[in-house]
C-alpha cells in the first residue's frame, strides 16, 4: 500500500498518471453540450455528455475565439484535447483545444464536392454574371415574411432613396423546405418579369442553418435566372454555394440594399455631372461651328458665284495645260522608241548585210542554195550582191564537217 501525504499529493499523481497516457493526452470525443457558460475571464466551462456519462470541460479563451460558431446547450459537438484533474477541486476534466458541430467535417467535405462541379460545368463563371441595374424600379425580395431582415432591407432602402417598388415573396430561409420555396420565388420573379433585380436574403445562422442555400437546384435556378440576383445570406465569413452563383453577394441583406440601389443624392450628383458635362460639349461645339460660320461668312466664295466660277476656270486651265504637257512628252517618248526600233530593223535587213560583204547563192531557177549538198560539179549558179550578180560554173566542192 502507498501512502500519500497529502490530497493534493494525490491528486497531482493522479494528474500525471492521466496526462502520461497516450489516448487521454490527446483525444477526439462527440457529445452533447450542457451547462454552457463563458466567465469574465473569457474560459468557458460546461458539461459533455451522453446518454448514460457526462465529462466536465472547460476551454480556454485563446481556444474558444477560434470557434466558427457560438456554442450552447443542446449543441451535439466533437471536441479535441486532452483529460487531466483539476488538483484544486480533484475534478477529471477535459480540456478542449477545438470545437466544431458534429458531423460539420463531413457536411463541409460534401459541400467542398458540389463547389468543385459546380464551378467545373461554369456556374459560377464570372463571363455570365449579369451587372446590376444602376437604377432598379421594382426590386423583388425573397425572404421570410417575418423577422428583422424585410424589414432592414427596407430601411435601408427607404434611406437611400424613396423612389423605388418593392415586392416580397415569403419563403423559408431555414430547413428542409427552404431550397424549394426559394427556387419557386425565383421561378415566380422569372416568369412574370416583374422585377429589375432579386435579392435572396437572410440574417446569417450556423452552417447547418444556412444549408438550404447550399442546394444544387438552388444554385442552377439563379444560374439560369436572366434577372440579376443578389446572394445576402447574412453571413460574413462562411461563404454558401448561392453565393458563389449568384451575380452579386453582399455579406448582409443592409449592405444588399446599399448595393442594389443608389442613393438619391448620388443619383443627384451623376445626373448635375451629366448636364454641365452636356452643357460644356455643346458650347465647344457651337463655338467651333461658329468660328466655321464666320470664316465662310467671310469668304468670296459665298456671296460672289462670279469668283468661284472664275475660280474653278483657272483650276481647269491649269489642268489642260498639265494635261497636255504630259501627253506630248509621252508622245514624243513613244515615237522616239518607235525609230530606235525601226533603225534596229532595218540594220538587219537583208540589203544592209549584202553590203557589208555578203552575198548568196542561186540556181539559175532563182532557188536559194544553203548547204554544199545542194551543188553538184559543172552545175551553173548565180552569185547574188547587194548591187547585181553573176553567173559561175562549179568546179568541185568541198564538204566540211558537220556540227554537232
Amino acid at each position: 500500500m502507498y501512502e500519500f501525504k497529502s490530497v493534493s499529493e494525490l491528486n497531482f499523481y493522479a494528474g500525471s498518471v492521466i496526462t502520461s497516457d497516450s489516448r487521454l493526452s490527446s483525444l477526439s470525443v462527440t457529445g452533447e453540450i450542457s451547462g454552457f457558460k463563458v466567465y469574465s475571464s473569457g474560459h468557458a466551462y460546461f458539461t459533455l455528455k451522453d446518454n448514460n456519462s457526462q465529462i466536465a470541460c472547460v476551454m480556454f479563451s485563446s481556444r474558444l475565439s477560434s470557434v466558427s460558431f457560438k456554442p450552447k446547450d443542446g449543441d451535439k459537438v466533437t471536441l479535441t484535447g486532452s483529460c487531466g484533474i483539476y488538483q484544486a477541486s480533484g475534478k477529471y476534466q477535459i480540456v478542449a483545444n477545438t470545437m466544431k458541430k458534429a458531423g460539420q467535417g463531413d457536411l463541409k467535405e460534401q459541400l467542398r464536392l458540389l463547389y468543385e462541379k459546380l464551378k467545373k460545368e461554369g456556374i459560377f463563371d464570372e463571363a455570365h454574371k449579369k451587372k446590376l441595374p444602376m437604377r432598379p424600379q421594382r426590386i423583388g425580395v425573397i425572404s421570410s415574411a417575418s423577422g428583422a431582415v424585410i424589414h432592414d432591407i427596407l430601411v435601408k432602402l427607404r434611406m437611400r432613396n424613396p423612389y423605388f417598388d418593392v415586392l416580397l415573396y415569403p419563403a423559408a430561409v431555414q430547413g428542409e423546405n427552404c431550397p424549394g420555396e426559394v427556387i419557386e420565388g425565383v421561378k415566380y420573379f422569372e416568369d412574370k418579369g416583374n422585377v429589375d433585380v432579386i435579392i435572396i436574403a437572410r440574417g446569417g445562422g450556423s452552417i447547418e442553418d444556412l444549408m438550404g442555400f447550399n442546394d444544387e437546384s438552388l444554385a442552377r435556378a439563379v444560374y439560369d435566372c436572366p434577372i440579376p440576383v443578389i446572394s445576402a445570406i447574412g453571413h460574413e465569413t462562411d461563404y454558401t454555394i448561392l453565393d458563389f452563383a449568384a451575380d452579386h453577394r453582399s455579406p448582409t441583406p443592409t449592405a444588399a440594399a446599399e448595393d442594389v440601389l443608389m442613393s438619391f443624392d448620388e443619383l443627384s450628383g451623376m445626373i448635375e455631372n451629366l448636364r454641365a458635362k452636356l452643357n460644356f460639349n455643346m458650347s465647344d461645339y457651337l463655338s467651333k461651328k461658329r468660328i466655321v460660320l464666320n470664316s465662310l461668312r467671310s469668304s468670296k466664295a459665298l456671296y460672289s458665284p462670279e469668283f468661284t466660277i472664275k475660280l474653278k476656270r483657272h483650276e481647269l486651265d491649269n489642268l489642260r495645260a498639265s494635261l497636255k504637257t504630259s501627253m506630248d512628252a509621252e508622245i514624243k517618248d513613244r515615237r522616239d522608241r518607235l525609230g530606235g526600233f525601226i533603225d534596229s530593223l532595218a540594220a538587219l535587213g537583208p540589203h544592209n548585210v549584202l553590203k557589208r560583204g555578203y552575198s548568196y547563192v542561186t540556181t539559175g531557177e532563182g532557188t536559194y542554195i544553203n548547204s554544199v549538198n545542194q551543188i553538184e560539179n559543172n552545175m551553173k549558179v548565180a552569185i547574188n550582191f547587194h548591187d547585181g550578180s553573176c553567173d559561175a560554173v562549179i568546179t568541185s566542192k568541198n564538204p566540211g564537217k558537220e556540227e554537232v
